[in-house]
């Protein structure tokens, strides 16, 4: 793995940590318009960018988001509106993207496991609107996952 790799893997594990700790993520917007990004990595994929803290969100508010502003979602949202209908829309999740839009691009469902197993490491729950529990949340993302 080159220097440069493993930087975006540990800014990807940065952003698992801290959004289980926080309980939010934080996007780009303007006008409900979130930032998004062509993806590096596949052609014709866009890719919706993600921080686990709202300083590295306002450090991307540059160029073509200037006019763009940092705004919070619940941990749980993201999971299933944000992830799960990612996935359903073949988008992915840009997370904790450097300001020069550098970072892992990482499929949704992938993402949403990431969190639920740090969250299950950590003894941590969260409630579900859509989902009777974290479990049956888990379940099905493992199930989607498998029928790929």
């Amino acid at each position: 793995m080159t220097e440069h790799a493993a930087d975006i893997e540990k800014q990807y594990k940065t952003f698992i940590q801290r959004v289980v700790e926080t309980g939010k993520v934080w996007g780009l917007t303007k006008d409900e318009t979130w930032a998004t990004s062509s993806s590096s990595e596949f052609e014709d994929t866009e890719v919706i960018l993600f921080w686990s803290e709202q300083e590295l969100a306002k450090a991307c508010a540059a160029d073509e988001w200037e006019e763009y502003s940092p705004e919070s979602i619940s941990l749980a949202e993201f999971l299933e509106n944000w992830c799960v209908g990612m996935y359903g829309d073949e988008l992915l999740v840009g997370a904790n993207w450097d300001d020069n839009l550098i970072g892992k691009e990482a499929e949704p469902l992938v993402v949403a496991l990431d969190v639920v197993t740090q969250l299950k490491s950590e003894g941590k729950t969260i409630e579900f609107e859509q989902y009777d529990n974290q479990q049956e949340f888990e379940d099905q993302v493992i199930e989607a996952l498998e029928a790929e």
